[in-house]
């Protein structure tokens, strides 16, 4: 159990170091061109 409280605070630590970075204001256009870069490279092909 200690070993999961552990995990657990490393995880919320690197989300308050994520949350104190300022967003872009393009942020989710950048994101939603990740994601589709990302599904792309797996060999699946979104129609637009």
């Amino acid at each position: 159990m200690e070993e999961t409280k552990k995990v657990t605070t490393e995880n919320s630590e690197e989300i308050k170091e994520e949350k104190n970075q300022e967003l872009s204001p393009t942020w989710a256009e950048e994101n939603i061109q990740d994601l589709d870069d990302f599904i792309e490279s797996q060999g699946i092909h979104i129609r637009q």
